[in-house]
């Protein structure tokens, strides 16, 4: 691995460089507005179709759908996490990814059940299956770091974080009919992301993963 793939080796008294943290920043947000761009493409195009196959569940009610939002959501944002992480993750890539992916799931389940309940508050929705999908990756993503404080950190970014965002997303997509609305959600939703990464990482560039 060479200096270059870690933007942030750059360290002066734990601290990033400035030069190296703005560079790395700009990089960052690029690369979730990229995703932004690309989620709304995907909606605007697939919505419909993706509507038409979730009514094929409707005896399971909202759970197959919330599980497939939050479910793909959760996978994009470990992914591109884990591009981010590349250099501080030095192994068990596959594994980083693959909680993110189980934290999503199990957290559409459980705001599937509570829509299915008969509380379609939105923002309360995204708040739970963010908490949960940030929560629950979070913490098995934390057995592959090996400092205590930065473990407890990335747990409470990635719970608060993510429970904000998601929550503020699903207000805004709260009509799934509403395709140019989805899309809107799913943009904020990654470039918010992309955002409050950037600030946990600007305070804690000495993040790493085993």
């Amino acid at each position: 691995m060479t200096i270059d793939d870690d933007e942030f080796k750059d360290v002066q008294k734990g601290l990033p460089a400035e030069g190296t943290a703005q560079k790395s920043s700009i990089k960052f947000l690029v690369i979730f507005l990229v995703s932004a761009v690309i989620i709304v493409l995907i909606v605007l195009q697939l919505g419909n179709t993706v509507g038409g196959f979730l009514e094929g569940f409707s005896e399971f009610g909202k759970i197959p759908g919330q599980i497939l939002l939050n479910g793909s959501i959760s996978l994009l944002l470990g992914i591109i996490q884990a591009l981010i992480f590349r250099a501080k993750i030095r192994s068990r890539l596959n594994v980083f990814i693959a909680v993110s992916l189980l934290g999503g799931v199990l957290g559409g389940f459980v705001g599937g059940l509570i829509l299915n309940s008969g509380l379609y508050i939105q923002p309360i929705i995204g708040a739970v299956n963010g908490l949960l999908a940030g929560g629950i990756s979070s913490l098995a993503q934390n057995r592959l770091m090996g400092n205590k404080k930065h473990s407890l950190r990335w747990f409470a970014y990635n719970s608060i974080s993510w429970a904000l965002i998601f929550a503020i997303a699903w207000a805004i997509g709260s009509d799934p009919n509403n395709l140019p609305l989805v899309a809107l959600a799913g943009s904020f939703l990654m470039v918010a992301s992309g955002i409050s990464l950037v600030l946990f990482l600007r305070r804690t560039p000495q993040i790493e993963f085993s």
